[in-house]
């Protein structure tokens, strides 16, 4: 028996060949986001596509009148339907949602088609319950001759990609992957209190050093001593005199830059600025791991 083919990689076609069922009436069987009818809910599922799934490759814009769903796909073929909240041709929020997300998906590369569809499809769609011949239908439905899906794009989105606007909606976002353990029990409750987080977390790194070093000293004189000069306690393997200066320098520098301030007084910050410092203080807990003790002559 041949093996089953596998899928087209980059063809951004929903492969039927991988799915069990036959029959045109049969679930298609792919995943659904977005609420029918709401704008902001329908673009936040797309910004979600972008920020945490798969590489988004393809884009059919489906429609039916002013009424507009979003079908992506990603490299091997794996389709997301995004309900019915987008819309054309009047002022409002369902223009606006989409006109940013068309924005958002060619920012990133995305290759997009509109199809026009019927009505009772549109329905189904919002209804989870596309089916295979859906989807073929989709498929094979010659796309919308002239493009007028650029149309969709509002003026104040038209160039929000060059201006560095287009990602100014989405949510900071802390990177769990790459965190060091050491400070994940601060990390998991962080925006509770970013303030008093980042404070324990330098306050928890000059412990760590402190212990290793058996140094005594708080803030940027402990750390100079730490990772500072030719006589420094602690060091890196593989890495020249000028990569050390630098390294112990990001030491001091963060801690005279944000620690110090922060330890006098209560900043007022923005969630974007506190998660920038809160990758910063994780950077220096990585190279503290990374370092060893200083061999001496």
């Amino acid at each position: 028996m041949s093996p089953e083919p596998a899928p087209r990689r980059g063809s951004g076609t929903y492969d039927m060949t991988r799915r069990k069922a036959t029959s045109p009436r049969a679930p298609a069987g792919i995943e659904y986001a977005g609420v029918a009818g709401s704008s902001e809910d329908c673009k936040e599922a797309v910004i979600r596509r972008i920020q945490y799934g798969d590489k988004v490759h393809q884009a059919r814009i489906i429609s039916a009148d002013h009424t507009h769903c979003l079908l992506l796909a990603n490299e091997i073929g794996d389709l997301t339907a995004i309900k019915s909240g987008f819309a054309s041709g009047y002022g409002g929020e369902g223009p606006a949602a989409l006109s940013y997300a068309l924005q958002l998906l060619e920012a990133h590369g995305v290759e997009l088609e509109e199809v026009e569809v019927s009505a009772d499809l549109i329905e189904r769609l919002d209804d989870s319950a596309l089916t295979v011949g859906d989807v073929e239908r989709i498929n094979t439905t010659r796309p919308v001759r002239p493009r007028r899906w650029h149309d969709y794009i509002l003026d104040d989105d038209r160039y929000s990609t060059s201006r560095g606007r287009v990602w100014r909606e989405f949510r900071p976002v802390i990177p769990y992957a790459i965190i060091d353990d050491r400070l994940i029990d601060l990390v998991l409750a962080f925006w509770d209190d970013p303030d008093a987080k980042l404070v324990t977390g330098y306050r928890r790194l000059e412990d760590l050093v402190r212990e290793r070093t058996g140094l005594s000293g708080h803030g940027a004189q402990l750390l100079s001593a730490a990772f500072l000069g030719e006589k420094s306690t602690l060091a890196w393997d593989g890495v020249s005199e000028s990569e050390q200066r630098g390294r112990g320098n990001l030491f001091t520098g963060a801690f005279m830059a944000h620690r110090n301030p922060r330890a006098h007084q209560e900043l007022k910050a923005d969630a974007e600025a506190q998660l920038r410092e809160l990758l910063l203080l994780n950077h220096l807990y990585v190279l503290e791991r990374e370092a060893t003790s200083r061999s001496t002559p």
